[in-house]
């Protein structure tokens, strides 16, 4: 039985095979039902550039090899495969838990000297089924960054 997380304490699936941590909520006047099944263009109209950034470094990391990740991401990111977490704990249900930028590593109590580089920038730490990545901004996860982690969510490494 997977559980369900708390609707305000997630956006997206709640059978989610990856987590995405983040430590702030976008924006929204939906109702809580809507976190269950975001509308991502929406939520980027609403909450501006900041969150079309996050939404299309998801998308890049979870879409589908035959599918422009612009296509995941406003038609199908969020709906199936990812949630994104915003509580104090880690979900029980992700294969993937990806812990996006040290205010959450730090809130979600993660030491990242218990974790090993996963790239050779040192920008993502592993440990098991965990990620400790950058915040998802250009800068900070650069397509570099996003190729080599993709490549371990989805086997290619």
């Amino acid at each position: 039985m997977t559980p369900q997380p708390a609707s305000t304490q997630t956006l997206g699936a709640a059978a989610a095979g990856l987590a995405l941590y983040l430590p702030n909520r976008p924006s929204t006047q939906a109702s809580a039902s809507h976190w269950h099944t975001p509308d991502v263009p929406g939520l980027i109209l609403h909450n501006g550039n900041h969150w079309r950034k996050i939404f299309s470094i998801l998308a890049k990391l979870c879409s589908p090899a035959d599918q422009p990740w612009q296509h995941y991401r406003d038609r199908e990111l969020l709906q199936q495969h990812e949630v994104i977490c915003f509580a104090d704990r880690l979900l029980t249900g992700p294969r993937w838990h990806l812990v996006a930028g040290k205010a959450s590593w730090q809130r979600l109590g993660l030491d990242p000297q218990t974790f090993s580089l996963l790239d050779d920038e040192g920008r993502v730490l592993l440990r098991d089924n965990i990620l400790l990545t950058p915040y998802p901004d250009y800068r900070q996860f650069p397509n570099r960054t996003v190729a080599q982690v993709r490549a371990l969510l989805t086997g290619e490494r």
